[in-house]
């Protein structure tokens, strides 16, 4: 068993040597960096035995995650809904809002200050509904900075695809394929100057960047090149993942707004840590991870804690499977009483199937405290509105 980790381990690790490029993810800097995610997820479990239906649960979440990086100031939206339903039981919702502003004090440095806003409401399936969201503001600083490069893992994924046809001889140079994302990154001026034919002259900017490469066979992409390189910048057939790389580190002041239930006091301030890290390892493997760390500033300084700490790699099998695995670990320690840890670990195969929907199989395993460890397997269909 060992020697086929190994193996399996090994293979993965010598993909970014076989399929090597000139170029790699850390790359590419802009000016500006933004990315956004919208997804749907679904899922419906039933099952009869004789005239008794002995299960029918439903559930169906939102994700959208945004973010937009200049030299001056960033900002980042998370938010996400849930809604889930089992037999004899009534609906329980919960929902999240999250918006954080950096303003970066120089524009070549890193060093920024921070505001960040969070609302949350829960409506539990057993026990009292909320009385109204829960929700905080904090204010701090740090350093660090994200950059968005998806626009330069869809020219490498078209430069695989001209390699694979013979449309050019080898891999393209460095500055080519920065330039080609670049092109590829400004999508939205062509729309604004050239209308609802701006495909064409899109497409002809990338096109000339390839030729003076020197790499290309004959003088133009062609109709191979041309539907190959369509695949890729509209999805068709198959999908190319965000990538982007940084990290950031800050500190700041979280002061609690509202409560879930009126009749509770607001809490103290909390001292609050965050740090956020994306690695790109290669071209079709990335890892995120986020942390974040409080503690109220008051007598219970230290001695009440509260740690969460997440991590997600995502790893494409193919143009049209990803493996997405995260875990979350969770810490909380009250004064004179033994710290409380939460585990949850998933793994899900993605297949993409046509016009941004997926069909997904996940496997789950998740333990609180003491508590017997839950282990669970679901499938889903997701769509992906942009």
């Amino acid at each position: 068993m060992k020697r086929l980790l190994l193996a399996i381990f090994l293979v993965i690790l010598s993909v970014g040597f076989v399929f090597s490029q000139n170029v790699s993810v850390s790359d590419y800097q802009v000016p500006v960096s933004s990315a956004k995610n919208l997804l749907l997820n679904a899922n419906w479990n039933w099952a009869q035995t004789g005239d008794t239906v002995t299960t029918n649960n439903m559930s169906g979440a939102v994700f959208f995650r945004t973010f937009y990086s200049s030299l001056p100031f960033a900002w980042f939206i998370d938010a996400d809904g849930a809604a889930n339903r089992s037999l004899g039981n009534k609906w329980q919702l919960q929902t999240n809002l999250s918006g954080r502003v950096n303003k970066y004090v120089w524009d070549d440095q890193d060093w920024f200050g921070f505001g960040r806003a969070r609302v949350r409401y829960e409506r539990p399936a057993v026990g009292p509904e909320w009385d109204q969201p829960a929700s905080d503001l904090t204010i701090g600083a740090g350093y660090g900075r994200f950059i968005n490069a998806t626009a330069l893992a869809k020219a490498v994924r078209i430069e695989g695809h001209l390699l694979k046809e013979g449309v050019i001889k080898n891999h393209m140079p460095k500055e080519i394929m920065i330039e080609v994302a670049n092109i590829i990154e400004r999508e939205g001026e062509y729309k604004d100057l050239y209308g609802a034919t701006y495909e064409v002259q899109w497409f002809k900017a990338i096109e000339e960047k390839i030729k003076e490469s020197g790499e290309l066979i004959g003088e133009h992409l062609g109709a191979m090149g041309f539907f190959r390189t369509r695949q890729v910048l509209f999805n068709i057939q198959e999908k190319v993942n965000d990538r982007y790389y940084g990290w950031d580190l800050s500190a700041g002041v979280l002061f609690e707004l509202t409560k879930p239930f009126k009749s509770q006091e607001i809490g103290s301030p909390q001292l609050t840590i965050i740090g956020n890290y994306a690695y790109p390892i290669d071209w079709s493997m990335q890892l995120n991870a986020k942390a974040e760390a409080s503690t109220p500033i008051d007598s219970n300084f230290f001695k009440q804690t509260n740690i969460s700490v997440g991590t997600d790699f995502i790893y494409e099998l193919s143009n049209k499977i990803n493996w997405v695995t995260g875990y979350r670990l969770g810490l909380l320690k009250k004064p004179n009483v033994d710290a409380q840890t939460t585990h949850n670990l998933s793994s899900s195969f993605l297949f993409y199937l046509e016009n941004q929907i997926y069909y997904g199989v996940t496997g789950s395993l998740s333990k609180i405290g003491d508590n017997a460890t839950n282990l669970g397997i679901s499938m889903s269909l997701q769509y992906r509105l942009f």
